[in-house]
């Protein structure tokens, strides 16, 4: 009995644990994405020096004098810069203190919606971003949402991404006026329900300015929730092929020396399924042998226990 207990503690603690997280900016053109993401680097300190000086020196920045544009660090192709919009899916690591990030910088415009596809397709999260100045309110109470906004709601929903954060953005275009956000969230929220979206976590915001992205603003101050870097550090990722069989497409075998019987001899590949830890016993096909699992390494040292999507090398 205690033992079962154990390993129901063990499955509860491993789908509330906090891993990499891979989240997508989407939502229309010029909503802010590529600048919101520029702005997360930014403050959490994810941009090398060089970056910003070349930043600063760009040709096509849409600030003046020495501001930074920080909306080109995810831009990268010439054509996005002189354009002014994102065109391919550009991707972003950083880290804080509590968690490791992938961000996918997806494209606004409705003739560029395959490529925010194929970003969503391995996103655990997605930032849907709201601009205020766009929305249509109605004397009469009505809000009308832009057609990209449900759009990219609509693939979130197909691929049924987990967590879905409503972003409302550029809030100090109206003054960071309350009544405002709370009309956009009720419209989206009753647009989500329809749509079946779940998990839906509005959040007000200027990314220009910095508010409420990595540090809270007086701004906002009737806002009680947590900045968008402090909610992000709190979704939960869990994969359900965590539970299925492990298995292990060996990529490469490492040897430091293949002529010694003792020498080091390393399977190295990415676990597309399953989990696997220290003493665990593999049957290697095909020929059916069956080995222990003495050490599994990384570029970061060993590990006691690696799940689906890590890369290492298993020591049998």
């Amino acid at each position: 009995m205690n033992a079962l207990a154990t390993q129901a503690a063990t499955a509860a603690a491993d789908k509330t644990e906090r891993g990499l997280l891979r989240f997508i900016t989407a939502g229309s053109v010029d909503d802010g994405k590529s600048t919101l993401i520029g702005r997360l680097l930014f403050d959490s300190k994810g941009i090398f020096a060089d970056q910003l000086d070349a930043m600063s020196r760009a040709r096509h920045k849409r600030t003046v004098g020495d501001a930074i544009d920080l909306s080109l660090l995810t831009d990268g192709l010439e054509a996005e810069r002189e354009q002014g919009i994102t065109i391919d899916v550009a991707y972003r690591y950083f880290a804080t203190p509590k968690r490791k990030f992938i961000i996918a910088d997806t494209p606004g415009h409705e003739q560029y919606t395959r490529n925010m596809v194929t970003g969503a397709s391995t996103a655990d999260a997605v930032i849907i971003l709201i601009d205020v100045s766009k929305v249509k309110l109605g004397d009469d109470g009505s809000v009308d949402l832009l057609i990209q906004t449900k759009r990219h709601s609509t693939i979130a929903h197909l691929l049924q991404i987990e967590h879905v954060v409503v972003a409302v953005n550029k809030m100090d275009l109206v003054d960071y006026d309350q009544t405002v956000y709370d009309r956009i969230v009720g419209a989206y929220q009753e647009f989500a329900q329809q749509l079946g979206l779940k998990d839906i976590r509005p959040i007000p915001l200027s990314a220009l300015a910095g508010d409420n992205v990595v540090k809270k603003s007086d701004k906002l101050a009737w806002y009680e929730g947590p900045t968008l870097i402090e909610l992000l550090e709190s979704l939960t990722v869990y994969d359900e092929s965590h539970d299925d069989p492990l298995r292990f497409p060996v990529q490469l075998v490492a040897r430091h020396d293949g002529h010694q019987a003792n020498d080091f001899r390393g399977y190295m590949g990415r676990i597309e399924a399953g989990k696997v830890s220290i003493g665990d016993k593999l049957v290697v096909q095909p020929g059916g042998q069956s080995a222990t699992v003495k050490d599994i390494v990384t570029l970061d040292g060993s590990l006691q226990s690696a799940a689906v999507g890590q890369s290492v090398t298993l020591l049998l």
